[in-house]
């Protein structure tokens, strides 16, 4: 087969399992809301280096679903590990300078085992206390799920030796693997949220905090973070 037969033909499948798939809309929507989130609170975060990262997670949460959406689902948890390893960097680099300008010359790694360190991570009590401390109270919980969503992204990162076995991209659309994907971007987005507005909230503005009026849509079902906006308590 020619090359531009192979290729026409893997486009005109994928071009089939983007059809089947937007009409996930609702999902879909939810998706697309993560990532507008992520970069709706970028732009009030002062240090240019932490907001281009966020701004720069947005834009892997956007490729992941369309490439979900185009059937290239192994590319797609790909770009969602991604996002959630660089959304917990960013809060890890805001309070360790010299290790985010080791990282932005090439010095320097994002480890993963740092991010989620149960004593020193953005997901630890030192970590709260230190910002929000109420915060502290969810962290373990918030830690065990970035944990598990990790884990499972890196199984369909990595795959198993016999999902390399073909030489050819083989694209069908899979409704299991969609429906996952969804999952997976929905816990992503929470935990970087949580993070995030640990990390930032109180070193915003009033006028700030009234324009993101996500935050506590997004996260009512926690008295400290309602209350914080202005909400009932308890």
């Amino acid at each position: 087969m020619k090359i531009e037969e192979y290729l026409s033909r893997l486009n005109a499948e994928s071009n089939s399992i983007f059809t089947q798939s937007i009409t996930y809309r609702d999902q879909l929507g939810v998706a697309h809301h993560a990532s507008s989130c992520i970069y709706e609170f970028s732009e009030n975060i002062a240090d240019t280096s932490e907001k281009k990262i966020l701004r720069t997670v947005s834009s892997q949460l956007e490729s992941a679903t369309f490439s979900a959406c185009k059937g290239m689902y192994r590319q797609a948890f790909v770009s969602l590990r991604l996002s959630l390893e660089m959304g917990l960097a960013s809060a890890y680099f805001s309070a360790h300078k010299l290790e985010l300008h080791e990282w932005l010359d090439g010095r320097g790694d994002i480890k993963w085992t740092s991010l989620i360190c149960e004593n020193d991570g953005v997901l630890s009590s030192r970590f709260s206390k230190a910002f929000f401390k109420e915060f502290g109270e969810d962290m373990g919980e918030c830690r065990d799920n970035a944990k598990r969503i990790y884990r499972q992204l890196s199984e369909y990162v990595h795959g198993n030796n016999e999902t390399w076995e073909s030489s050819e991209i083989e694209l069908s659309f899979d409704e299991e693997k969609i429906e996952t994907y969804f999952t997976l971007a929905k816990g992503v987005s929470e935990i970087l949220l949580f993070v995030l507005s640990c990390r930032y909230l109180k070193s915003f503005s009033v006028d700030v905090l009234d324009s993101l009026e996500f935050i506590p849509e997004e996260m009512n079902h926690i008295g400290y973070i309602r209350e914080y906006f202005g909400g009932p308590k308890g």
